[in-house]
């Protein structure tokens, strides 16, 4: 049997493979990535447009090929929303996956070093693990924006799920955090530097899209930048929690 020092080595090598494995779940999507399906779309049916337009013209040069090259740029444009949709749900479901699992393993860390704050820290733990347990299939999801009106659905999921997660995130952080600064005086971090996402209201945002139209790039604006910035606050957070339980763990 292991001793209970092995056991916190071990967890703590576990801890880094999941923070490491960041790279991978936590993708920072580029702002404008979701905006060029609709660029790719005008610039498609500016090309039909013309291509008709030279094809009816007597004695006007043939409008076909720009006419064949305009529909195989829509196509490429819905494509790739229909990729831009899956990346933000696989996103949530990867990242969501990797961080229960980091503050499962944090938790496990927090008891074998005696943490006082231990059942706080659990507690916390299970609100966070209720919040984050219901898987949204990308596939499916992605596949039923053929349905009208669906897309804004995954629009609110996507704002209220990551909304929720970063705060019990929040929570759970400040049980933590507090433990540790106690016990490494060098540590400076606060669970308030975790960037939570806003929850928006999508009625609100509905409306205001119905009425101005241009309202739909903001909020696809948020639906994108608002994850990046939670992912980058927590890659910082996770990291200097790890140093610094490491920096616990060979105190104990």
């Amino acid at each position: 049997m292991s001793s209970p020092k092995d056991r916190v080595e071990a967890l703590l090598k576990r801890a880094e493979e999941l923070v490491n494995e960041a790279r991978k779940t936590d993708y920072m999507m580029p702002t404008i990535l979701p905006f060029v399906p609709a660029i790719l779309i005008f610039i498609g049916v500016l090309m039909l447009f013309i291509g008709v337009i030279a094809a009816i013209t007597p004695r006007g040069p043939s409008g076909l090929g720009l006419i064949a090259a305009g529909l195989v740029v829509i196509i490429v444009a819905i494509v790739l929303n229909f990729y831009v949709v899956y990346r933000w749900i696989k996103r949530r479901n990867d990242h969501f996956s990797r961080t229960l699992m980091f503050f499962e393993v944090v938790s496990e860390i927090a008891e074998l070093l005696n943490f006082r704050k231990t059942p706080l820290i659990k507690s916390r733990l299970n609100e966070l693990r209720e919040v984050n347990s219901r898987e949204r299939s990308a596939i499916a999801n992605t596949i039923l924006i053929i349905v009208p009106l669906y897309i804004y659905y995954v629009y609110h999921f996507l704002n209220k799920d990551f909304s929720k997660h970063s705060e019990k995130e929040k929570l759970l952080l400040a049980e933590l955090v507090d433990e540790v600064r106690e016990r490494v005086p060098t540590f400076i971090r606060r669970a308030e530097e975790l960037k939570s996402v806003p929850e928006r209201s999508t009625f609100l945002y509905l409306i205001l899209t119905i009425f101005t139209g241009l309202f739909l790039l903001y909020w696809v604006y948020t639906l994108t930048k608002d994850p990046n910035n939670h992912f980058e606050s927590h890659g910082i957070l996770e990291r200097e929690i790890l140093a610094a339980l490491r920096e616990i763990a060979s105190k104990a």
